[in-house]
């Protein structure tokens, strides 16, 4: 009985260590984002704010517009079409911790690509958020709804 409780302990370190996660947070709007520790900013701006890690890319872009969360939904598709992205999937609702949208997955130049449109209603801005990895690689999968889901406002 011990050793299972021990092994099932070491399952559990080991696996919280395998995805260790880092906040950043685009000061500009307040907006904060969990992302595998590997990842470092590679701009931070006014109007964009991207990240990478291995093998991985995540880009915000803010955009102008006073839409609904309704209407986010056809904004993250013509997005995607623009994009002339390939194989996009029916756009899934995102809510929770004050931030609402949609995000679709396709693939754009042969790489995976989560894309997702966001609205935070505290500040009133509306972003982009675009997520691309390889496509055999079930990991970044993963952390890329994860990192989605991670978006906040912290005003």
């Amino acid at each position: 009985m011990q050793k299972s409780i021990l092994f099932f302990l070491f399952l559990l370190i080991s696996t919280g260590s395998a995805i260790a996660q880092q906040t950043y947070v685009w000061e500009q709007y307040g907006l904060a984002i969990d992302v595998p520790d590997d990842f470092k900013v590679t701009k931070n701006t006014d109007t964009e704010f991207e990240l990478a890690g291995d093998q991985m890319a995540m880009y915000m872009y803010l955009f102008e517009q006073d839409i609904t969360v309704d209407q986010m939904n056809t904004a993250v598709l013509e997005a995607a079409i623009n994009m002339e992205m390939t194989e996009v999937d029916a756009a899934t609702k995102i809510s929770g911790d004050g931030l609402d949208g949609y995000f679709v997955e396709g693939y754009k130049d042969g790489l995976r690509v989560a894309l997702a449109g966001m609205i935070d209603p505290k500040s009133r801005t509306n972003f982009l958020l675009l997520i691309t990895f390889n496509d055999e690689d079930k990991v970044a999968e993963d952390d890329a709804v994860a990192i989605i889901q991670s978006v906040r406002s912290e005003k």
